[in-house]
């Protein structure tokens, strides 16, 4: 196994700069894994806005009911009556909503007569919704109680409204099926692991190419007692042992970051996915380094390669947000594949054999590309032979 200790060895040699992309990789990824963590919180809470009360009726219990009511749902903000006033508290964000009650609003209303609040909002503001809620909420609980007991109590009827418009209804949540993964995270890290995959396969596979490919080396070889069939199979067995074993530590490295995640049948067929890819990225690597020819080339043809398929394929920019021709172009390129079985892998609710045919073909093209980029390393590689002897 002399041919495989060497490979080590360079390797070995060349361990340093591989592990830069290694260790920057990692350090992206543990920080997304940190800061897209889920908080634990599990049930909806609603946000206060920030609104401006100005009544121009009377002190009436109607009125200050109403005001009591909304304060459940709202916060006031004391802002002078004054147009330029208002105005400034809108454009400053101080206040998003501003409730104007006319002259005369709370006698209208309980005569029966069709009133209406001022309001003034912060333009698309979404807030509003929220707050028209309650509003109406409240005004039509009490014209209920006016249609139905009209010779109620103003104060009485303030009291009853309350209560009747504060009442909810409690709602249990249930999920049928194995929960959807709801930390991009994991998708992500795998996503943006094509790029390490790409960098260092190449860097690895290609530097032991540099030196196994030196007309000198290739001579001595010839004149050992090795036979040439049992030099490639080891090589081939090198290359595979070193993809396979930096892929397995990038997979160690993602249950450390979402150990929860991963423990399931999404993280199971994300592996495999990647597994998928790894051999993709092994045949590139090899094509890589018998096109490649001296050291100085190989770290430029690798981050072009890497960081262009990577953006290309939606590594790291989502390929919604990649226009249609960008996407017909990344079609040609393996890591688009990929990030698409992942994406499909991410999305899925249920394991029937529906849903997974699609992620199959996707799996079944990379592992295309794998072949024909191999093929075209050996017809490559033929020509170089011939061109040399």
């Amino acid at each position: 196994m002399q041919v495989f200790k060497v490979y080590f060895k360079i390797i070995k040699a060349n361990a340093k700069l591989m592990s830069i992309y290694v260790i920057i990789f990692l350090t992206l990824s543990t920080i997304l894994s940190i800061s897209g963590a889920p908080s634990g919180e599990s049930s909806f809470v609603q946000t206060k806005a920030n609104v401006a009360f100005i009544n121009l009726d009377q002190e009436r219990a109607f009125i200050q009911g109403f005001k009591d009511y909304l304060s459940k749902y709202v916060n006031f903000v004391e802002v002078e009556n004054h147009q330029e006033k208002l105005k400034d508290a809108l454009f400053y964000r101080e206040v998003e909503y501003i409730i104007t009650v006319p002259a005369n609003f709370t006698e209208d209303f309980l005569q029966g007569k069709a009133v209406r609040l001022e309001k003034t909002v912060v333009p698309d503001s979404t807030t509003k919704i929220y707050v028209d809620m309650a509003v109406n909420k409240y005004l039509n609980a009490a014209r209920a109680y006016l249609n139905n007991v009209p010779a109620i109590a103003e104060a009485e009827l303030a009291e009853e409204v309350i209560k009747a418009a504060s009442s909810e209804t409690s709602i249990n949540l249930k999920t049928f099926g194995e929960k959807s993964m709801n930390d991009t995270a994991v998708v992500g890290y795998f996503n943006s692991l094509a790029y390490s995959l790409c960098m260092v396969l190449i860097l690895g596979v290609s530097s032991n190419l540099l030196v196994f490919n030196q007309k000198s080396l290739k001579r001595r070889n010839l004149c050992s007692p090795m036979k040439d069939r049992t030099f490639n199979l080891q090589l081939i067995a090198a290359n595979l042992v070193f993809s396979f074993a930096f892929y397995g530590i990038m997979v160690i490295f993602s249950f450390i970051l979402n150990g929860r995640n991963m423990l399931s049948y999404k993280g199971l067929l994300l592996c495999i996915s990647g597994l998928f890819f790894t051999i993709a990225a092994l045949s590139i690597s090899y094509l890589v380094g018998i096109v490649v020819k001296n050291k100085n080339a190989q770290s430029g043809v690798a981050n072009i390669l890497a960081v262009g398929l990577s953006f290309l394929g939606g590594a790291f920019v989502p390929q919604e947000l990649l226009s249609e021709k960008v996407l017909a172009i990344a079609s040609f390129n393996p890591i688009y594949w990929y990030v698409k079985a992942n994406n499909a892998i991410w999305k899925l609710t249920s394991y029937s054999f529906d849903k997974l045919s699609h992620i199959l073909t996707y799996l079944m093209i990379e592992l295309g590309f794998a072949l024909a980029i191999f093929s075209i390393a050996l017809v490559v590689s033929k020509q170089n032979r011939l061109s040399s002897s």
